[in-house]
């Protein structure tokens, strides 16, 4: 049966995610605060709502995937008005786990249902439907939703109650950044050491420091160029989020505290709006300019 879907969240993943359930057959309402956001999956045959209001009246299933937290609060306070009754709402960004229970009790005063489901796999992921997504709220409308997730993921973890894939997310995003900043030292010591980019892969792809960022990453942190697919922002965002979690929990982090610190010096020396791969190209003890 087709699932009238309203999506708001258009960027590098939001649209690609978008697109497939579109796609899928899936009647689609997009909204963006930046209307030419739209444009392409109008153009593709959904249809763009004049605001969060009206995409909540027309919507069976409504994802969001925003920049951070605060869009999070900010957008669901804007769709509240228009909620309707057995509505589910479904939010995949990387946000603090603190906003879950909230938002869920809001929704639930219409008669709506809540899930966060952060997902990770990176652009390549929500283009080709390979995603991760890490659900928080009941099983049961995570098995209710499965088959529109199955359209964006290979992979569905239920990984407990309200705010539990938001938490998850920040595990995931800790590992991350202890790998990109890794990776991101032993790419300045190949360069220092005159190796090359097809040298470095054909010796460590097939050993232990080898895996998904390796083969991303490696050739884009040695040449400090190609796409960027993870901005510096982000990561920056995710970490301060990750660093407030542990703050939360007392457990403190040192490493996530000079993760963020080598995070906020990259994005001052590049700018936030540069990829990741810029980590390999910070001054320091060992590091190339």
């Amino acid at each position: 049966m087709q699932n009238t879907i309203g999506w708001v969240g258009l960027g590098k993943m939001g649209l690609p995610m978008a697109r497939r359930l579109l796609q899928a057959g899936h009647p689609l309402y997009v909204w963006a605060r930046n209307p030419e956001q739209t444009l392409a999956l109008r153009r593709e045959g959904a249809e763009v709502a004049t605001d969060l209001m009206e995409l909540a009246q027309r919507s069976q299933t409504v994802f969001t995937i925003l920049g951070d937290t605060a869009d999070v609060e900010s957008v669901y306070q804007g769709l509240l008005p228009g909620v309707q009754e057995d509505t589910v709402y479904i939010d995949m960004t990387t946000a603090a786990p603190r906003i879950a229970v909230p938002v869920a009790e809001r929704l639930a005063t219409r008669k709506a249902r809540f899930m966060d489901a952060p997902v990770t796999g990176g652009v390549a992921g929500a283009l080709g439907g390979t995603l991760t997504i890490f659900a928080g709220g009941a099983a049961d409308l995570l098995e209710q939703c499965k088959p529109l997730l199955e359209l964006l993921s290979r992979q569905l973890v239920h990984c407990g109650p309200h705010g539990a894939g938001y938490s998850m997310k920040l595990i995931n995003q800790t590992m991350i950044a202890g790998t990109l900043l890794g990776l991101s030292e032993g790419m300045a010591l190949a360069r220092a050491s005159h190796f090359d980019t097809g040298l470095i892969k054909s010796a460590l792809a097939a050993g232990t420091a080898s895996g998904m960022l390796f083969n991303s990453y490696s050739e884009r942190m040695m040449e400090g160029a190609g796409d960027i697919t993870f901005t510096l922002g982000l990561l920056r965002k995710d970490l301060r989020l990750a660093l407030a979690y542990a703050e939360e929990l007392r457990q403190p982090s040192q490493f996530l505290a000079f993760a963020l610190q080598c995070v906020n010096k990259a994005c001052e020396r590049f700018g936030a709006h540069a990829g990741v791969q810029m980590l390999g190209h910070l001054d320091g003890a060992g590091q190339g300019s």
